[in-house]
């Protein structure tokens, strides 16, 4: 957390700033220093925050003010839901700070949940617009992306049978590398937390990770909490799961749960009923959350080198931004961070090791 002394230098820069003209070249970090009267260490540390909300760019020869849309060339928008979600700010800070590190400003603009992206205007200077969807595409939605006189690059969602450019997740190897990880570990005896709401996304990741459990002959037991499109899922997980450790013993050493938010109300609630995790129960989530490296245990999770996949959704924007009629469909790969959260245990019998 930023100090007071932190935050009053920034807010006083970033006032300053915002008096300039746009393209005003920054004087530098010595005149800095004096001007603010502080050291360097907390000037650097304010310049990097202004770069990464995107106030300042950086050229060769030093540090300029970013601040009118309509002066700034290599403007991206960036069209999410309003719906709170750890995933998209995590992605959406990531793909800022990768952006200011090309000169690109990322411009984030949210919709109602409910409503389509396509109640957003399109301002004149976008340079390519990045979608991530909520849901399935509708066909004005399709008319739409296809006849922009702007690039448009859907992220985070699969549309290999339609003519449109993606960068996305492949969520059914998600669900494969899980099960495979588990199975490796030992386990045989498995249950899926179906913790979020039935969207083709969440669909395919069960649908990859039953297929490898059966290819393995391990059995599956599958939790659905019965999460709808709206709701906040720990909410209803935590519930579920005391209900159903009250109701009966769990038959099976390891879960994986859909996200890794709810992999963590899964711990909290197997904490609560007296099982311990890794050592009664091993869990394992998905979307491989930086923040997931904190949870206790620090959870294991299947997902993307976040750093990668934003530098491969910028790659692909550019590329169309010179190519407009150019088709760009890329599956990300996915990974297993390994933490603490499964444990391993003996294949013969059943013993953790």
């Amino acid at each position: 957390m930023a100090s007071i002394k932190s935050e009053q230098i920034y807010q006083r820069m970033k006032r300053d700033i915002s008096g300039m003209a746009p393209d005003t070249r920054l004087q530098s970090i010595r005149s800095l220093m004096r001007s603010y009267s502080v050291s360097q260490l907390l000037i650097d540390r304010t310049l990097d925050r202004l770069q990464e909300e995107g106030i300042l760019r950086r050229r060769s020869d030093g540090l300029y003010t970013y601040l009118r849309e309509d002066a700034d060339s290599r403007a991206f928008a960036l069209i999410t839901t309003d719906w709170p979600s750890i995933v998209r700010m995590e992605q959406q800070e990531c793909l800022k700070r990768r952006a200011a590190i090309r000169g690109i400003r990322i411009l984030p603009f949210s919709h109602p949940f409910r409503s389509s992206f396509r109640s957003i205007g399109q301002q004149e200077n976008l340079k390519a617009i990045l979608i991530s969807p909520p849901s399935p595409l509708t066909a004005e939605d399709i008319f739409q992306i296809q006849n922009s006189r702007i690039p448009i690059l859907i992220i985070n969602h699969l549309y290999g049978e339609m003519a449109l450019n993606f960068v996305s997740p492949s969520y059914y190897e998600g669900g494969m590398l899980a099960a495979e990880y588990l199975i490796r570990k030992g386990h045989r005896k498995l249950a899926l937390l179906f913790s979020q709401p039935h969207s083709w996304c969440m669909n395919q990741r069960v649908a990859g990770f039953l297929k490898t459990a059966e290819l393995f002959d391990a059995n599956v037991q599958v939790l659905d909490v019965q999460v709808q499109n709206g709701e906040p899922a720990d909410e209803k997980v935590y519930p579920f799961l005391m209900d159903f450790l009250e109701r009966q013993r769990p038959d099976f050493t390891a879960l994986a749960a859909l996200c890794d938010c709810t992999a963590k109300t899964a711990i909290c609630a197997f904490a609560a009923s007296g099982y311990k995790t890794p050592d009664d129960i091993s869990v394992i989530g998905a979307e491989g959350l930086n923040a997931s490296m904190y949870f206790l245990p620090p959870l294991t999770s299947v997902g993307v080198d976040l750093n990668h996949y934003m530098d491969t959704v910028l790659d692909t924007a550019e590329v169309l931004i010179r190519d407009p009629n150019r088709q760009i469909q890329i599956a990300e790969p996915q990974k297993v961070f390994e933490r603490a959260s499964v444990k391993a245990i003996s294949k013969e019998t059943g013993d953790r090791t």
